[in-house]
């Protein structure tokens, strides 16, 4: 007898069910790639991602299920702490890191929003959000949803992570999404030194998060204007509004900002 499928929250760009201890998503080229680097941190004992299980005989990719509590919005209280915040960025330093010595196959096929940069030193998870994080019952978080990983930059990662963790949202999407009034500058500069940026990342971290979500907005609508799906509806939703106003809101405090980093 078929086991159960049960539907699991979030899955934007693609949709998601939990069968039995494993997490059944849609496929596609990247995936072979994808599985390639979480076989390696599960082999170097990175525990803050699902594991490869391959493809099922739908044509679907399957992994571990991770138990735990998704981040969703407006986010409870214990996911917008500072404690919360420096766990998140060790974790995204020790996955970083963890990647020693992993060499994508030749010719890997990565789903990305653009070729990779001339700075590639990692592979990027590219969206390392709440809402692709799990608080586990230990009190540990861990990565989901590798879809959009690709070669990049570990600042590029961090400039992410930090635009949706800190948050560098404006006021009123900041208390909508469960964060009240966070104090940016001071926040921003705890991430830096819980990821353990160097001087030099340092001095371009503002910048960098404003390409960041630039390359975000133009990403989404090119991949939406090749008519997928998900990215179709993004747009349409008019998901696009939020960060042309927080690009607005670094653009205001870029000065505060960077001499916080300082």
């Amino acid at each position: 007898m078929p086991q159960q499928e049960i539907p699991l929250l979030g899955g934007t760009t693609s949709t998601v069910v939990r069968v039995g201890a494993t997490v059944r998503r849609n496929a596609g080229p990247w995936t072979p790639s994808v599985h390639a680097l979480l076989r390696h941190l599960e082999h170097v004992g990175f525990t803050g991602s699902p594991q490869a299980l391959g493809i099922d005989e739908r044509g679907r990719e399957v992994l571990s299920y991770l138990d735990g509590e998704c981040g969703e919005y407006p986010l409870a209280p214990h996911w917008v702490t500072d404690q919360a915040l420096v766990t998140v960025a060790t974790m995204l330093r020790m996955f970083h890191d963890a990647q020693y010595g992993f060499r994508p196959a030749p010719g890997a096929v990565w789903r990305s929003f653009g070729p990779p940069p001339p700075d590639t030193e990692v592979i990027c998870h590219h969206d390392a959000a709440p809402h692709n994080v799990i608080w586990r019952p230990d009190g540990t978080l861990a990565l989901i949803d590798f879809d959009l990983a690709s070669p990049g930059s570990r600042i590029y990662d961090v400039a992410y992570a930090a635009w949706t963790w800190v948050p560098l949202f404006s006021d009123r999407d900041s208390y909508t999404l469960g964060w009240k009034q966070p104090n940016r500058p001071r926040r921003l500069r705890l991430f830096a030194d819980a990821y353990g940026l160097t001087p030099r990342d340092r001095q371009r971290l503002v910048r960098t998060v404003r390409k960041r979500i630039v390359d975000h907005v133009e990403g989404i609508r090119r991949m939406a204007a090749a008519g997928e799906p998900a990215f179709v509806r993004i747009v349409h939703k008019g998901h696009l509004r939020r960060p042309m106003r927080d690009l607005r809101l670094i653009d205001q405090e870029w000065q505060l900002l960077e001499h916080a980093l300082r």
